[in-house]
């Protein structure tokens, strides 16, 4: 099968060099979802200077509009409860315009949703680009880790299926057409998704990038997609800003717990709370406890898993990569059902406390200023000297609480004072 020296980034560059510059490639990199896009894409912001002058357009920042707007408003898309949302309605044409414009020999676009393409909508977005070669790019995980990422990233979602829930439904054959089993499968079942693909992009042109074992550094994915688009990924040496964290077995279960009490609000209010206050708060304070898979659900990973790879070999994608790295194995890890109150509680508390000082602090930093009283400057140097009493009262009391030699002392001098 035809693949690519993905970690070998200098010779793909001077492969790149020494090609017919004068074709263009638009490299529409779709997912799947729990793949590393998150880290790809934050990554590819964070350095699209450096991808710039290499060739190779990463569309976005002030020049453009956003990346995952522009895919939401080529799929129709709209968060729940936004209505229609200025940030979307147009953002794909003028993503293309933007695109169409400049002269840069390549252009990557990332963006998991696209995998959730229609045929007419794949055709759509290939349509776009017609002075560019279109290429299909698909990063494809094990199905046992894309399973757990799964269900952790649908209770990130609002989801309150618990596990058991969700895994017999995903399982189950008599279920792909209602959730979570069809959520899981329109984003998962890599076959399908490649075959919508595959009507309006030649087979050659479709390239499945796996992603490596547990364990592997991420540098390894980001040198794989360079060594296919044509950037050399030890150059992009700005962090990205944001990773998809993980909150782990026990937060994951506290938040599902959670989400059946926050119905009311809409997906921006829901976002704001959840993933950038709650989740950021448990992925930095509770520790993360892996989610393994019984001996069953293994067994089906493994069964189901070998099915799709075989699947991917028998159409002939180009591989980056190795199709081995998609044979699911044993990981340790605990089931939901062995979580404690205990540590529900305790989560629930560290949680309870950050979200706390975020709304105190947030709340002093939108307050508007208090206005001075009026008063003369013999009150105004009174209070101060009161003021100033005050604070050296407080420290003394404060190394009381340390140091027994000052804190008797202070016990003697208060038991003198009220006496």
């Amino acid at each position: 099968m035809p693949g690519y020296p993905g970690w070998d980034a200098g010779w793909v560059r001077s492969l790149w060099d020494a090609a017919d510059m004068s074709e263009r490639r638009c490299y529409l990199h779709i997912g799947l979802h729990k793949t590393g896009t998150t880290y790809i894409q934050q990554l590819m912001r964070a350095n699209r200077a450096t991808l710039r002058s290499q060739g190779v357009l990463y569309p976005g920042g002030k020049d453009f509009p956003s990346q995952v707007f522009a895919v939401w408003d080529l799929l129709g898309r709209r968060p729940r409860g936004s209505g229609n949302d200025a940030r979307i309605t147009g953002a794909w044409q003028g993503l293309v315009d933007g695109v169409r414009a400049g002269g840069d020999p390549t252009v990557l676009i990332s963006d998991e949703h696209l995998s959730l393409a229609s045929a007419r909508q794949a055709r759509a977005a290939v349509a776009a680009f017609p002075d560019h070669e279109v290429h299909v790019v698909v990063t494809v995980r094990d199905l046992a880790r894309i399973l757990t990422s799964a269900w952790q990233e649908v209770v990130k979602n609002r989801g309150s299926w618990s596990w058991a829930d969700f895994a017999a439904a995903v399982q189950d054959p008599a279920r792909p057409g209602t959730n979570p089993a069809r959520g899981f499968w329109a984003r998962q079942d890599v076959p399908a998704i490649l075959a919508t693909w595959r009507e309006v992009v030649p087979v050659e042109r479709i390239h499945v990038v796996t992603v490596p074992p547990a364990g592997s550094p991420p540098e390894v994915l980001v040198g794989r997609l360079g060594g296919l688009v044509g950037f050399d990924a030890a150059t992009l040496t700005e962090d990205a800003a944001w990773a998809n964290e993980t909150v782990g077995l026990v937060g994951t279960e506290l938040i599902r717990r959670l989400n059946p009490l926050l119905e009311r609000l809409n997906q921006r209010q829901f976002d704001k709370v959840m993933k950038l206050s709650l989740v950021r708060m448990m992925a930095e304070h509770v520790p993360t406890v892996r989610l393994g898979l019984g001996e069953a659900d293994l067994a089906w990973a493994q069964a189901t898993g070998g099915e799709m790879t075989a699947a991917l070999r028998g159409a002939g994608y180009p591989v980056v990569g190795d199709l081995a790295e998609l044979e699911p194995v044993s990981a340790s890890g605990r089931l939901p059902s062995d979580v404690s109150d205990a540590e529900l509680l305790e989560a629930a508390l560290v949680t309870l406390g950050g979200l706390a000082e975020l709304y105190a602090t947030s709340w002093w930093a939108n307050k508007p200023p208090d206005g001075e009283v009026a008063s003369g400057g013999i009150a105004r140097s009174a209070s101060t000297v009161r003021a100033l009493g005050f604070r050296a009262r407080r420290a003394a009391a404060t190394v009381a609480d340390s140091n027994p030699v000052a804190g008797r002392a202070l016990g003697a001098y208060l038991r003198r004072t009220r006496g």
